[in-house]
């Protein structure tokens, strides 16, 4: 877990762009965003995001944003109590000023520990079986099927037909981190936990970190995290345009 969390501060000094030592205190820290070839892909990252991991508070925003975020938001929020609804309510306003609006407040999970074996047996995909999937129009969370964030592994459980019973996948997000995603389509029968497992174990194997991310009311897919070995590691605000 100590070098998940080193490396998770490797990358989040390229995505706020900041030194990983920063992440040794738990001061509120503001930068003014800049783009890093090494930051995580993202659609919109530059007017404001705002992340809390390990007990500290960061932001970064695009410069005409800064003074507001050092002068206001910086005071009033905290790292436990960042995503409160009325602080919510007061960052989504003061985007609106600037055509902006919130876009995500995910909660994200990251192995804790050695992850235990899938309890049920599980197939592997490698790119070239993950492609043709994209005909497949219930996967909307599993793959991205994108350019820009290659899908790298795949992880699918199935009944003694072949039927699709649950499907995980692992893009490319960054250099360090994979970000995972999983669809189910048997509920109650540990196919997602078991899909996922298979695959953290798997990311693991390459060398790279990898990590979960979903709403913060979204108890079921948090409850499928925590069976498959993943525990909460960081939250973060995400914006885009109205």
């Amino acid at each position: 877990m100590k070098q998940i969390r080193q490396t998770l501060a490797r990358q989040f000094a390229m995505d706020y762009h900041c030194a990983p030592e920063d992440f040794a205190d738990t001061r509120t820290l503001v930068t003014a965003y800049a783009p890093h070839a090494g930051a995580r892909h993202r659609e919109e990252a530059g007017l404001l995001s705002i992340l809390t991991f390990g007990g500290k508070l960061v932001m970064t925003a695009a410069p005409e944003l800064v003074p507001w975020c050092e002068q206001t938001l910086a005071k009033r929020l905290s790292a436990p109590w960042c995503f409160e609804a009325d602080s919510l309510v007061a960052i989504d306003r003061k985007l609106e000023e600037l055509g902006y609006t919130i876009d995500q407040v995910h909660l994200f999970f990251v192995p804790e520990g050695p992850v235990p074996e899938p309890a049920l047996p599980v197939k592997l995909l490698d790119r070239a079986e993950i492609a043709p999937l994209q005909s497949d129009r219930r996967i909307d969370e599993a793959f991205l099927f994108s350019d820009d964030v290659p899908d790298m592994l795949g992880a699918a459980v199935c009944d003694r037909s072949g039927k699709l019973l649950a499907v995980a996948g692992a893009s490319a997000n960054s250099a360090l981190l994979w970000e995972m995603g999983v669809n189910s389509f048997s509920e109650g029968r540990g196919c997602a936990q078991a899909a996922l497992r298979a695959l953290t174990r798997a990311v693991l194997q390459q060398g790279k970190v990898p990590y979960y991310g979903t709403a913060m009311s979204h108890l079921a897919s948090q409850r499928v995290a925590l069976g498959a070995g993943l525990t909460p590691a960081f939250a973060e605000l995400t914006t885009k345009k109205r």
